[in-house]
């Protein structure tokens, strides 16, 4: 009797412990539909990455469009808040006592992140130890791999006569989760030995680390964060800037079905089109923000010099598209004006309609009317 590609989770109700390790039989990734698909996705982030590196301020990248990954992907855990909310968050960064509730969570996601990447940059591969820094950054918490006595199982959701029965159980034991984490660390980084297209290694990756699920809690953010590390670990991006949770909250239905399909049926196929189709959308969608964020400054810089007398306008554009919000702090912090000269010029852009001049919790803001427009664009 011929042997299966992969084992299926025979038991919903128990810890999948023979969990196979990586990697899967190639049979199971190498078709048609997914080399055609690896082709379209794989020149949508070239795309991607050549503009993002041609970029002379990156800062406008790594502050904006990293910032909606991270909205969107907690809005995937139902951690829900307002661009309004979350741009004043961000803004007040520093001084965490001011910051509360959702806009605190998505700000985690988003410094986890890029600790990740810091991470990667310098130990070059993933290790346990990475896992751990970003799952304790999205949860603000100390702990490390859950515990025997943690009995995690993953519910059926919805209202129905099913609903909060257990559909999967993931492995457990200390040793277990180790082994199963080295096991995926070494597939990922291990290039010579697990000679698989890196964008289908990701794909791969994340179903394989959503199913050990490591931790207590945080393991779908720590799961997308992975994906993007990813990205940027095997040379495809070189900043964690691809907005991939917008694909992953507008197919959030097929996201869990698909990986369920995986555990319950061995279905990699469509769970592997399912993640380069995201990866391929969203590179398309980060580019096309970031023409449009390039475009806007440009024109903006261009109503400055044409229509005021702005000293050193170059600083003052890249500053107001660096966040949505501005305050004049940003501008003295940084050494770029004396307060009232900051506030003359804020106003000023006020005056010419690019900027609008908002009253939050007894402070002034500057809201950089395009950019919020581009960021807010679905």
């Amino acid at each position: 009797m011929k042997q299966p590609l992969f084992n299926i989770n025979p038991d919903r109700n128990k810890p999948w412990n023979d969990l196979p390790n990586l990697p899967i039989h190639q049979d199971l990734y190498r078709t048609v539909d997914i080399l055609e698909q690896l082709g379209n996705t794989k020149s949508a982030l070239g795309r991607l990455h050549g503009r993002s590196v041609a970029i002379p301020n990156q800062g406008i990248l790594i502050n904006s469009i990293s910032l909606q990954e991270a909205k969107a992907s907690s809005e995937i855990e139902n951690i829900f808040t307002t661009d309004d909310e979350l741009y004043q968050a961000y803004s007040e960064e520093g001084e965490e006592a001011n910051i509360k509730g959702a806009p605190k969570e998505v700000l985690r996601y988003r410094e986890a992140l890029w600790a990740g990447h810091q991470h990667l940059k310098q130990h070059e591969v993933f290790d346990l130890d990475y896992f751990i820094k970003v799952y304790r950054i999205v949860k603000q918490t100390n702990d490390g791999l859950r515990p025997p006595s943690a009995h995690i199982y993953i519910k059926q959701g919805g209202t129905g006569p099913n609903a909060g029965t257990a559909i999967y159980t993931p492995p457990r034991g200390k040793a277990i989760l180790e082994q199963k984490i080295q096991n995926l660390a070494e597939f990922v980084n291990d290039d010579e030995k697990y000679p698989v297209d890196p964008l289908i290694k990701m794909a791969i990756a994340h179903y394989q680390f959503e199913v050990i699920h490591p931790f207590r809690d945080g393991n779908g953010r720590a799961g997308r964060i992975f994906n993007i590390n990813i990205l940027t670990q095997k040379g495809l991006l070189d900043l964690p800037i691809l907005f991939l949770s917008r694909y992953i909250i507008d197919h959030k239905n097929d996201y869990y079905s698909l990986l369920a399909s995986v555990t319950q049926r061995a279905m990699w196929e469509r769970w592997i089109l399912f993640m380069l189709k995201a990866v391929e959308v969203t590179a398309n969608l980060t580019f096309d923000k970031i023409n449009d964020i390039l475009a806007a400054k440009e024109g903006i810089m261009e109503s400055i010099e044409s229509d005021t007398k702005i000293r050193k306008p170059e600083l003052l554009v890249q500053m107001i598209f660096t966040q949505p919000l501005t305050k004049v702090s940003h501008l003295t912090d940084a050494k770029i004006y004396a307060e009232n000269t900051a506030r003359n010029y804020l106003n000023e852009l006020v005056d010419l309609g690019i900027l609008e001049k908002r009253m939050i919790s007894g402070h002034h803001y500057y809201l950089n009317l395009e950019l919020y427009r581009i960021l807010s664009d679905d």
